[in-house]
């Protein structure tokens, strides 16, 4: 009797210790898995903000060499406002990657090669509006002739892939060290299985349907996460230490994948007006070139600007204007068919990629459907606004088989029927190269 008492005292002790053991565990794995969740979180939202400012003080000087480009073309001074837009936000943005940066030696090595080919092609923008200024527009082309702004572009294009690359690099170097410890925290666990069956033999049943079948998951989820899967619960989580430990494990990998989410899709939309932005423009072309290329179709090309838009922004504000490009973007994705794709390039600059037409008069349908859907005023708030845009368009492959090209050449034909106002709507035609030039 005094023996079957000690057998059992001896049992409920053991059973306690590996209770104790399993609470001590819990509360450590579930700080650590908290801690690397909150790490890996924070690299992902760090490497994006860097991609994306990079990202934005390309597009900055484009829009400053668009409004250059604008000015010398039609020398209206409204085109300066890009200009000077462009150059601010450009170097707000690369002060902005300096800070970012400041603890990586290489990267800022990277921003001082940035920083002259910015500074390079901000003398020679300056220097061509200067000589249109003074009335000297020969002497602006033959600068822009030379090319230098082109080979400044290059340069700084190059030097940002590099900067990026760094901060990729630096990324999945951290990425090895958090798998590194998540493999020593997979380890941990594992101890504490066979720790648990060593002790727990006694009561196997009782401990099978508390901790080794959580464990079991928790193992699951830790691999499937390390592939950067999402995980789901299919099982009821009880409410004890291994419980928590579960839960706060799904929940932290729920906010890395909802984030990470959430970060791609900004980086490649309009916050305005929710389309995609410039960043997409090349890989959604070069994919739709692909396919007509199998399918023997045309692509095309739409530049689209805003008519007056400047003026609807200075005499109703900016409020009023950023519900016209809303609106705006509402009347081109209601307009063009479910293949083809609208973007927003930035200020009231917007494109449209037509896919699978099968011939030139298709072209002219999708044409006349754009602007039939700016054929009467719209509504925005108390005011009745007519919205006209000048369209610019080039064809793949009767324009060029070259994406770049295909933008440059429908940029052209817009400002063509910019300057021509009784017309709306210009075709790409060689000519207007020459007259660019001229």
């Amino acid at each position: 009797m005094f023996r079957c008492c000690m057998s059992v005292r001896l049992k409920l002790i053991l059973f306690l210790l590996v209770l104790f053991s399993v609470a001590i565990t819990s509360s450590a794995l579930t700080f650590k898995l908290e801690s690397y969740g909150e790490e890996k979180l924070a690299w992902v939202i760090h490497t994006h903000n860097v991609i994306t400012k990079s990202e934005k003080l390309l597009s900055s000087m484009k829009d400053a060499e668009t409004g250059q480009r604008g000015f010398l073309l039609t020398q209206e001074i409204n085109y300066l406002q890009p200009y000077y837009t462009g150059i601010a936000e450009s170097k707000q943005l690369f002060s902005a990657l300096q800070e970012l940066t400041k603890d990586n030696q290489k990267q800022q090595q990277a921003l001082k090669h940035i920083e002259k080919s910015m500074n390079l092609k901000f003398e020679e923008l300056a220097a061509t509006i200067d000589f249109v200024q003074q009335d000297q527009l020969p002497k602006a082309l033959s600068l822009v002739k030379e090319d230098k702004g082109k080979a400044y572009m290059d340069d700084l294009r190059e030097d940002l892939n590099q900067f990026t690359n760094i901060e990729l690099l630096l990324l999945e170097q951290r990425k090895g060290d958090f798998k590194e410890n998540r493999s020593q925290l997979v380890t941990l666990i594992k101890m504490q299985i066979l720790f648990l069956i060593f002790w727990a033999i006694g009561s196997f049943f009782f401990m099978k349907r508390n901790v080794f079948d959580p464990l079991k998951l928790l193992l699951f989820s830790t691999k499937k996460m390390q592939k950067g899967h999402k995980l789901d619960i299919a099982d009821i989580v009880e409410k004890n230490e291994m419980g928590k430990l579960l839960s706060a494990f799904y929940q932290m990998n729920e906010v890395v994948h909802e984030k990470t989410e959430a970060l791609t899709y900004k980086a490649h939309h309009d916050e305005l007006t929710g389309l995609k932005n410039r960043s997409m423009v090349n890989t959604e072309l070069q994919a739709a070139l692909h396919q007509a290329a199998k399918t023997n179709t045309k692509v095309a090309v739409y530049f689209l600007d805003l008519n007056k838009f400047k003026e609807i922004n200075d005499t109703l504000g900016h409020d009023v204007g950023d519900e016209v490009l809303k609106k705006t973007a509402q009347l081109l994705t209601e307009t063009v068919r479910s293949r083809d794709n609208v973007f927003r390039l930035g200020g009231d600059e917007f494109l449209v990629i037509g896919q699978g037409i099968a011939q030139c008069s298709g072209v002219k349908k999708l044409t006349s459907k754009l602007l039939e859907q700016f054929k009467f005023p719209v509504n925005i708030g108390s005011e009745s606004l007519s919205i006209s845009p000048s369209v610019g368009v080039a064809i793949y492959p009767d324009d060029s088989i070259d994406g770049e090209e295909l933008i440059k050449f429908a940029d052209i034909a817009m400002y063509e029927a910019k300057k021509d106002k009784g017309n709306s709507y210009k075709e790409f035609a060689p000519i207007m190269l020459k007259r660019e030039t001229d």
